[in-house]
Order: structure tokens, then C-alpha cells, then sequence
């Protein structure tokens, strides 16, 4: 594996789990958290051959757009909460205004989270970079934050082609930019595992 990217304690078949499960302990710091209202996954190419490297997106309703809370508050308790749980706060950017626009942290298991300000649209990513095969399909739980089944574009562990613009989706892959090859767009179609089910500490956020 690129010295660049972190060790992973996990193959693919727990990826999308172990993704999904970073998200969760992330929102459970967040006070008056208003729920999710899409779910997307990409796909990213690996300058390792025979390995994969995934990320899930989890959009904000759009009610929220440019509130106080998710723009500015959750930022600042980002900052103090996922060091109080043992993760390590790497990287902060501001935009043209002077605002944050994104802060992002690694878990000790490897996986990368991010929360991000686009245009008062707010994003939380989750990355695994460049993970090996496992020993059996990929096993994906159903969306957090109350995603509704026609919005959630990731079920079933399938990557689908995403909407975001060229300019945005090179953003997305910050947190790894560094050994990290360009986005591949899915233009076929999506890549779908078998559905396993939920894992009980998925059902507090559901």
C-alpha cells in the first residue's frame, strides 16, 4: 500500500459498514442533528492494482441550507469532538469568505471522515483508501439519519454514476489527494453486492 494512505484493519466486505459506522459516531456529536436526506456512494481508482477505494456521501435536507448550525456550530464542535473520541483532526480549509469549509479527521481504524460547506449545502463524507478484496461479498446496512429507499443511491453497496460536477467531485477527494488517483465515473451500470442485514448499532439512527 502507498505510504501516503492510511493502514486499514478491514478488507472490503466490511467497507461500507465500517463507513456508514464512522458517520454514525459523527452525528452522534452533533446536538439537534436534523437527519440525512440522501445517500450516494462513489468509487475512486487505486494506484494498487487489485485493490478498491470507496466513498459515501450523506447529503443534508435541503431546509437546512445556509443555517447556523450546520454551517458554522457543527463545525466547532467537530473540532472538540472527534478528538474526545480518539480520532485525529487532520486537515481545515476556509473558503473566499473566510468560513470554514470543511474540517476532516481519521479514525484509528483507518477510515477518513469529512464535513463539508458547499455553498451552505452541507456533506458528510466517509473514505476508505485503496482497501484490499475480502474473503466475502461486500456487506452494506440500510442508510442512516432517515433516508427515505428512493433516496438513497447507495443500497445494496451498488456505486452509482454520480451528479456532482467535476470541480466538486475533485474536492471530494482531498483527504487523499496525495496518493490518490483522479475519480473514475461510473457510466454503466451501478455495481451491486448482495444486501446483508443491519447491524443493531445502526438502529438508533434510522
Amino acid at each position: 500500500m502507498s505510504s501516503e494512505m492510511p493502514e486499514l484493519e478491514f478488507k472490503l466486505d466490511e467497507a461500507f459498514l465500517r463507513m456508514d459506522d464512522a458517520i454514525a459516531e459523527t452525528i452522534e456529536g452533533l446536538p439537534d442533528f436534523p437527519g440525512f436526506y440522501e445517500r450516494t456512494t462513489l468509487k475512486f481508482e487505486c494506484p494498487d492494482p487489485g485493490r478498491e477505494s470507496y466513498e459515501i456521501n450523506y447529503t443534508l435536507p435541503e431546509e437546512t441550507i445556509g443555517s447556523d448550525l450546520v454551517t458554522k456550530e457543527y463545525f466547532e464542535i467537530l473540532k472538540e469532538y472527534w478528538p474526545s473520541i480518539g480520532w485525529e483532526v487532520h486537515g481545515e480549509r476556509d473558503n473566499a469568505q473566510g468560513n470554514v469549509a470543511d474540517i476532516e479527521a481519521i479514525r484509528p481504524d483507518g477510515v477518513n471522515v469529512w464535513y463539508s460547506n458547499m455553498l451552505g449545502q452541507i456533506v458528510i463524507h466517509a473514505q476508505v483508501a485503496c482497501v484490499a478484496p475480502g474473503d466475502g461479498p461486500a456487506l452494506c446496512g440500510p442508510p442512516l439519519g432517515g433516508v427515505l429507499p428512493e433516496n438513497d443511491r447507495a443500497r445494496d453497496c451498488s456505486v452509482v454514476e454520480p451528479e456532482a460536477s467535476e470541480s466538486e467531485s475533485a474536492d471530494a477527494v482531498a483527504p487523499f489527494q496525495g496518493g490518490q488517483a483522479a475519480l473514475r465515473p461510473f457510466g454503466g451500470p451501478g455495481r451491486e453486492f448482495d444486501a446483508h442485514p443491519m447491524q443493531a448499532s445502526y438502529d438508533e439512527h434510522l
